[in-house]
């Protein structure tokens, strides 16, 4: 679509491209699974919330199962981004958990 922008003088076109597309993964086996190693490995009980900003995961959403959970804190995606050691351990542990049950013969 071209048009004349008032004020400027000049053509521009706008296009508009989405590269990832928001999503939001049902409550099913894939969320219970990982809900149920979190609670394994830390005794505690997760929140499913969606307040952990935009995911790179939307981009292989529509491929194949996605269900997210991993660090958070003050410092991510900054330059100087950090974790305690102590939650990386956790957080492998977790992993392990859910992908020794994902993947264990039925």
């Amino acid at each position: 679509m071209r048009r004349q922008l008032d004020g400027v003088g000049g053509p521009y076109e706008l296009r508009i491209e989405a590269s990832g597309e928001a999503f939001v993964t049902a409550p099913g086996p894939l969320t219970e699974l990982l809900a149920a190693a979190i609670r394994d490995e830390t005794g505690r009980t997760p929140e499913a919330s969606t307040a952990g900003g935009t995911s790179d995961a939307r981009f292989i959403k529509d491929l194949c199962p996605v269900v997210e959970f991993g660090l958070v804190g003050k410092t991510m995606h900054a330059i100087d981004e950090r974790v305690a050691v102590a939650d990386l351990e956790a957080l492998t542990r977790i992993y392990r958990t859910f992908l020794d049950r994902y993947l264990a013969p039925t």
